[in-house]
């Protein structure tokens, strides 16, 4: 694609009109430039080539407890947790952190869960009738909830406890930043690193089959675990869980109310199910964002970026682009498979990935097997602005049920 030989358009991320329909503007940026630029002069990457070439760029590294120096919260609990979790590490810590978590990550170990999850998603979805109900709180939060606890091999007499710690954690990255969430974010990873200990001396006590059980092997293997990585890399796991998919879920939710079309092929051939969730993905990135700081002079975007700059890797506009994506705008169930960057790219490509594609998918097929449609009760529900999740204010729905 030619380019106009404009200056790159600056995008009002501090507007919070623009998030709630963001692909006009960047569509009109791409048309000017091969980049765009933020409020403060930060390169914005708006093509799929070049979004996948800052995330593998391994002197492009993850921003860790900077993102948090930029919304102002430069201690406490929660930027404790940050530093030591795993987005938060480079170089060889991170290759030794991630990889005694991939394989049991990976897609034939969550497999074993399906099952439980399949049936937990349907029960969910049954429970709640006709609505009226949020699909965030009712279905969005619960399903990668009592997924992650399957997965961990925690009780679920537990999820609740967890629930509640988690609540504070989800705003521990939003802006605007405030003392009040601040507070709230703090005293939740506190919760949450109390339980993890109660869990990780319950399970050195009584080894299971589980995730927490290996990372314990780990740690009394010696040097390939600390204790402190230990209880921050199950905090990790747990307080990133629910946000994807969640996110994820109620944009499958939406999409069956505004495209009934491509629903009620779905409908008609379940077999289509994981072709609307990777649809729904590309079309609605879950996490509209990321970041990453030059460790050294990088080339990108046809731009040159000095040690200390970064870079807003924008999903939302690589996964609308049209040189990859034929008619990017259009929701099409029948797209030719394409990558597109819902979980990123590269060295830091979601580790979660695998466990969120089966939240999403065995959720969808939940709601088609139940639903014959999806009534919107709020015409134009609001997106959250600012927030790094492509998240609805709320998403009041009321469901046509299957006779």
């Amino acid at each position: 694609m030619s380019h106009a030989t404009t200056a790159p358009l600056v995008l009002p991320l501090r507007d919070a009109e623009f998030w709630q329909d963001p692909y006009p503007t960047l569509d009109a940026a791409r048309a000017a430039h091969r980049s765009a630029r933020t409020s403060s002069g930060e390169l914005v990457t708006l093509s799929a080539a070049d979004a996948e070439a800052a995330s593998s760029n391994p002197m492009l590294v993850p921003l860790g407890v900077e993102a948090l120096d930029r919304l102002g919260m430069t201690d406490g609990a929660f930027r404790r947790w940050r530093a030591l979790s795993l987005n938060a590490q480079r170089g060889d810590d991170h290759t030794r952190l991630r990889a005694l978590v991939t394989r049991a990550f990976s897609p034939r170990q969550v497999e074993r869960v399906r099952g439980e999850i399949a049936v937990d998603a349907a029960r969910i979805i049954e429970d709640l009738g006709v609505g009226p109900f949020d699909v965030h709180e009712a279905i969005g939060h619960e399903v990668p909830l009592h997924s992650i606890c399957a997965f961990l091999g925690i009780a679920r007499d537990d999820a609740a406890r967890i629930d509640r710690f988690m609540v504070g954690t989800e705003e521990g990255f939003s802006f605007p930043m405030t003392a009040e969430k601040q507070a709230r974010a703090d005293a939740g990873i506190d919760a949450l690193y109390g339980y993890v200990t109660e869990l990780v001396e319950r399970r050195t006590a009584e080894p299971g089959d589980d995730l927490v059980t290996e990372l314990i092997a780990a740690e009394i293997e010696g040097d390939r675990l600390s204790r402190e990585e230990l209880l921050a890399m199950v905090v990790n796991l747990i307080g990133g869980a629910v946000g994807s998919s969640d996110a994820g879920i109620a944009n499958m939710a939406h999409l069956i109310a505004t495209e009934p079309a491509e629903a009620a092929l779905v409908r008609q051939d379940l077999d289509l199910v994981s072709a609307f969730v990777d649809e729904a993905l590309r079309y609605r990135p879950p996490f509209r964002s990321t970041r990453r700081k030059a460790l050294d002079t990088v080339e990108l975007a046809g731009e040159r970026l000095q040690p200390g700059d970064t870079v807003y890797i924008s999903r939302q506009a690589a996964n609308r682009d049209p040189q990859r994506f034929a008619d990017p705008h259009r929701f099409w169930v029948g797209r030719p498979s394409q990558r597109h960057v819902s979980f990123g790219y590269g060295a830091h490509f979601c580790l979660g990935q695998a466990l969120a594609r089966i939240n999403l998918t065995e959720t969808a097929r939940a709601m088609f097997e139940q639903w014959d449609g999806v009534e919107l009760l709020d015409t134009e529900p609001r997106r959250i602005p600012f927030d790094p999740a492509e998240r609805f204010e709320s998403l009041r729905v009321r469901a046509i049920r299957s006779t």
